[in-house]
């Protein structure tokens, strides 16, 4: 799968990496209070590229994701490994491109409903 190029990498408080397909998709799923309050500390581009997030107009209103034209891809894939060691335990790390497709992919993944999942469990019951 190709990553589309316009893909977003967003790290939280908590080292946790949101990955979107678009700026567009970011800032639609990110809230303003959020980034308002600081919850968001990074985000960069596959490539290093650096980004901002801001809410200009306070927790109320939209989230503007800007690139600054700066590259760090070093911190970048400093923090894809921090990713890796804290919530993916067990897999190898991977690097920032690879992440951001397998997170994607994941994603994307289709999902039983719970009636499927119930109905598997009884007929191996």
């Amino acid at each position: 799968m190709e990553v589309p190029p316009d893909t977003v990498l967003i790290f939280d408080r908590d080292e946790d990496l949101l990955v979107f397909e678009s700026f567009i998709h970011a800032t639609n799923w990110i809230e303003a209070i959020d980034v308002d309050e600081g919850e968001y500390t990074a985000g960069y581009t596959p490539d290093g590229g650096v980004l901002t997030l801001a809410a200009p107009e306070g927790p109320e209103g939209p989230v503007v994701l800007t690139r600054t034209g700066s590259v760090d891809l070093g911190d970048l894939e400093q923090r894809v490994a921090r990713y890796w060691r804290r919530h993916q335990a067990g897999q190898p790390s991977r690097e920032p491109l690879q992440t951001a497709r397998f997170l994607i992919e994941r994603d994307n993944r289709p999902r039983r409903g719970w009636l499927g999942r119930v109905t598997d469990r009884l007929r191996w019951s």
